[in-house]
């Protein structure tokens, strides 16, 4: 099993592009594999980046070199699900951005919080796939008594269809400090969180969550890392189990 690795905040440059100065503490995200993608407050600014809020690198580009998910957005729309797809090389995007990868990705409500999964190629069983959550505005404290649910989407393999996108409810028992629930999508696949541990610090962590089809168990003892965000409004995280076939990141808003 891959270790989940926090990440806050980068500051090195892409290309010609201008280092930003200081990073956001306030931004907090994870990968399932930061040998691939690394993720936290942007550091790029220049064309449509601008640094602080919510990044992410890839290595094609030097991993440490974060631009904000806002700026990507640019290069694409979202689709009838609500997620972005961006494919490089395509006509019109720079050079500079010829080996970027795939990426899908969704924002989580109106906010600066995103989900979502890379890979070098965007073909099925590609070993370099990597999921990821990045939000600013990360809480650092939570509530000891009462509950929430949070309507969540997954993105696992996501192919442009509504039958490749997982939902599902997740709930937050705060006096428990536990996250429970799960996600499916309509092509068979569920995640189920486990029972998570929310931490003081308004971190989630575990260790057991399983994903099933076909009534099967075919993942088993995954880790679990997510974030509350904004006053508990939002959550992000993501489900990292041995291999990356079902690896899931997900995203949701308090109902």
């Amino acid at each position: 099993m891959k270790k989940l690795q926090l990440v806050s905040a980068m500051s090195l440059t892409l290309g010609t592009l201008v280092f930003s100065g200081m990073a956001s503490a306030a931004v907090v995200g994870e990968s399932s594999n930061t040998s691939y993608v690394k993720v936290g407050a942007a550091t790029v600014n220049g064309g449509p980046h601008t640094s602080g809020g919510a990044g992410i690198g890839v290595n094609a580009t030097g991993i440490d070199n974060l631009v904000n998910f806002q700026g990507l957005t640019v290069y694409g729309a979202e689709d009838a699900q609500g997620v972005y797809n961006l494919n490089f090389p395509y006509t019109g995007s720079p050079t500079s951005h010829d080996n970027l990868g795939v990426f899908n990705f969704a924002q989580v409500g109106t906010s600066d919080v995103w989900v979502g999964e890379w890979s070098a190629y965007g073909t099925s069983g590609d070993s370099t796939r990597t999921v990821y959550y990045s939000g600013a505005n990360a809480d650092t404290s939570v509530p000891t008594s009462g509950t929430a649910t949070y309507t969540v989407v997954g993105i696992n393999n996501y192919d442009g269809t509504a039958a490749s996108l997982l939902n599902g409810t997740l709930t937050a028992d705060f006096g428990a400090a536990t996250l429970t629930g799960s996600m499916t999508s309509t092509n068979g696949l569920t995640v189920n969180v486990g029972i998570a541990s929310i931490n003081s610090d308004a971190s989630v962590t575990g260790s057991n969550a399983v994903a099933i089809e076909s009534a099967s168990v075919v993942a088993s003892s995954g880790d679990v890392s997510a974030q509350f965000y904004n006053g508990q409004a939002d959550l992000a995280g993501l489900v990292d189990f041995a291999g990356t076939e079902y690896d899931t990141a997900f995203g949701g808003t308090q109902d």
